[in-house]
């Protein structure tokens, strides 16, 4: 079955409601007939049928509706209405029907009548008003079982249509007014705007046909990250009480938070407008549209908000990227030229020589450090170096000396031959720093 809301299918010019109250006027007003002109008793029952006819053929409609996931208007059904004994009251029409008959027979308009009735008989009138209340107590029960049933998703269905018979542009002209009074659009009078505008809906107390939540849904409530929201001016007493956080644990079952946006559960609204719908008013149930209205334009302009910060941290973070890169591009350049002048004057006599250029820069701060010699050598490449050592080369070099520099220590020779090994570190150093 498709639980889809049909927007194009052509609205109702009635309502169903409207039909059933009036053919419980017309069954109860029977029983109140003063006359005792057997044509009177006839019209009237004839009306009845006729109305009866319709209305059957608009329940099943309705029926139809439902087994299509449509669901459109709310009917009003009494336990009562589902038997026939109800619509019928006490067969009083039936029996004078039956009274009057030898009478109503000889009426020539009436044989008239019902010969443009499908050619139906005195006797087929009555079985049809007789099947009639039986046929629209069946229909009524049925409807009942099915909407009982109903997916969780028609009931938002149901919501959205009816939202879109809200007039809107009150609370569109509200939040307007809000906002050209308002000092500022930042994301904190927006947040404070937020929490004020369901804190109202809260004290309205429309929640109050639901039941009471459970103390762990109360314990809960955080209530002080509402009161912080709210103007220092408010009520604070009501914020404080326990009916507050009542209030805020039954709202809790309709709304989720993304981050700092409120959403609305529509399914569990509009179950909870569906199974209350007789028992709100209509300015009630209103004020569930108002408050989604309402958040749906404060939601949308936090978004803009938070869009626009979200730019502004972008383009920060690039700029900070793109000052980093270019510092690292400065200081490849000039460790590049460092290592082309060494080389160039004869500073850098052997290969593993790169081994102190590579303590010397792990060791010294604010220059490129390297875990291993595998990167120390990939970092060489990519400078342009034509004559790179080996990973082995350095790793047996790396094993040779210890200490910090300029204090290094080696096993492998002489203070001569250590001294120039030192003096690769500090030659580079030097010119580095003169680079800057």
């Amino acid at each position: 079955m498709n639980f889809t809301l049909n927007e194009d299918a052509e609205e109702a010019s009635f309502s169903l409601n409207d039909m059933l109250a009036s053919f419980d006027e017309n069954t109860s007003a029977y029983a109140h007939m003063p006359t005792r002109n057997p044509y009177s008793h006839f019209c009237f029952a004839l009306n009845i049928e006729v109305s009866a006819e319709e209305l059957i053929q608009a329940l099943k409609v309705y029926l139809a509706d439902l087994e299509r996931g449509i669901c459109r208007e709310v009917l009003c059904i009494e336990k009562k209405m589902m038997r026939k004994e109800y619509w019928e009251k006490g067969g009083l029409l039936r029996r004078n029907l039956q009274t009057m008959r030898g009478r109503l027979e000889q009426e020539k308009m009436i044989n008239a009548i019902l010969k443009v009735q499908n050619g139906a008989t005195y006797e087929n009138f009555i079985a049809c008003v007789d099947h009639s209340y039986e046929e629209v107590a069946r229909l009524l029960s049925e409807i009942r079982q099915k909407v009982m049933k109903m997916p969780r998703q028609m009931y938002g269905q149901f919501y959205m249509y009816e939202r879109s018979k809200h007039d809107s542009q009150p609370v569109t002209m509200a939040y307007d007014e809000w906002k050209m009074q308002e000092s500022d659009d930042s994301f904190r009078t927006l947040k404070g705007k937020q929490t004020q505008v369901v804190v109202e809906f809260l004290r309205k107390d429309l929640l109050r046909l639901l039941r009471m939540p459970t103390q762990s849904e109360i314990d809960d409530v955080e209530a002080d990250k509402v009161i912080c929201w709210m103007p220092c001016d408010y009520d604070r007493e009501y914020l404080m009480s326990d009916e507050f956080r009542i209030q805020c644990a039954k709202f809790r079952r309709f709304c989720s938070w993304d981050g700092d946006i409120l959403k609305l559960n529509y399914d569990c609204l509009g179950k909870y407008l569906f199974q209350n719908y007789y028992k709100m008013t209509a300015e009630e149930r209103h004020a569930f549209f108002e408050l989604d209205l309402m958040q749906e334009m404060i939601n949308k302009d936090m978004n803009k908000v938070m869009q626009k910060a979200q730019e502004t941290a972008m383009n920060h973070n690039e700029e900070v990227m793109k000052r980093a890169m270019d510092r690292a591009t400065v200081m490849q350049q000039k460790i590049k030229d460092c290592i082309f002048a060494m080389t160039g004057e004869g500073t850098l006599q052997h290969l593993y020589d790169f081994t102190w250029l590579m303590a010397v820069m792990n060791q010294s701060d604010n220059l490129p450090c390297f875990d291993t010699p595998g990167s120390f050598v990939n970092y060489l490449r990519s400078l342009g170096v034509m004559k790179l050592p080996t990973e082995s080369s350095i790793n047996k070099a790396q094993n040779k000396f210890f200490g910090t520099f300029p204090d290094w220590e080696f096993t492998d020779c002489d203070q001569t031959e250590a001294d120039r090994r030192i003096n690769v570190g500090k030659r580079f150093l030097s010119l580095y720093r003169k680079s800057q």
